[in-house]
């Protein structure tokens, strides 16, 4: 395996790692800086992970909102991670 390979392979598990570290940051704080699409559901840490990965894929908001700052800037900062991770692998592909 060279060494581009491993680093796209590890750029992944951080991904990985980073979606799992900020569903469970997500779910510690109090559940009022969030709210359901419909707001009689209860959050689950299924909500968060999938919060969590909407969120460091890009593909868009899910069915959880953001209501308080620190859950917008969680949600910034793990955004701006996955903006690095992307910039660093655009980097190494047209490096060649």
């Amino acid at each position: 395996m060279n060494s581009d390979t491993k680093f796209i392979l590890y750029s992944f598990f951080f991904n990985i790692f980073t979606i799992i570290f900020f569903s469970f940051i997500y779910l510690s704080i109090p559940p009022n800086n969030f709210e359901p699409l419909n707001p009689k559901d209860k959050l689950t840490y299924i909500d968060f992970l999938f919060y969590s990965v909407t969120i460091q894929t890009g593909v868009g908001l899910p069915d959880v909102t953001s209501l308080s700052d620190l859950a917008k800037i969680l949600a910034l900062i793990q955004q701006l991670i996955l903006m690095g991770t992307a910039f660093i692998l655009v980097l190494l592909f047209f490096k060649k």
